[in-house]
């Protein structure tokens, strides 16, 4: 029978750089997605069972590992897009800035994440929901 190693520390081969493996555990990224909403294409994730796509700029990203706590997590999130690739009132000079975050309207949960995307305001639109090339999604905490 096979026995099992058990540390607390982790070291690189010169036995520096030391880290705990709590720290390995609670504080990495545990779930990711690079979601292609122009395309409505998945690009790359981790730990993600799902994506719904509900409408312009609005979206749910199901974990397949759920968290411990809905509340207990850090979420990040941000887009991209260029200027062939998605709507141009978000590319290019007229840009009025981008940005995204945790859709504040639905209750936290510990399976799933909403989450929206929005372009700013320009000289030729007020600002509203957008789909991005590349619209990014990254939650850290402590898993199940």
């Amino acid at each position: 029978m096979a026995s099992i190693l058990r540390v607390n520390t982790l070291t690189d081969a010169s036995s520096n750089n030391s880290v705990a493996l709590a720290t390995v555990s609670q504080g990495t990224t545990k779930t990711w997605v690079n979601y292609d909403a122009v395309d409505q294409a998945t690009r790359g994730s981790l730990n993600q069972s799902s994506l719904t796509d509900h409408a312009t700029g609005e979206f749910t990203t199901s974990h397949s590992n759920n968290f411990n706590s809905a509340e207990d997590k850090c979420v990040s999130t941000c887009e991209w897009n260029t200027v062939d690739d998605g709507a141009n009132e978000a590319a290019g000079n007229l840009r009025g800035g981008t940005h995204s975050g945790q859709n504040g309207d639905t209750a936290q949960s510990t399976s799933s994440l909403r989450w929206d995307t929005y372009q700013g305001s320009t000289s030729s639109a007020d600002g509203a929901h957008i789909d991005f090339d590349g619209s990014y999604c990254m939650i850290i905490g402590v898993l199940a």
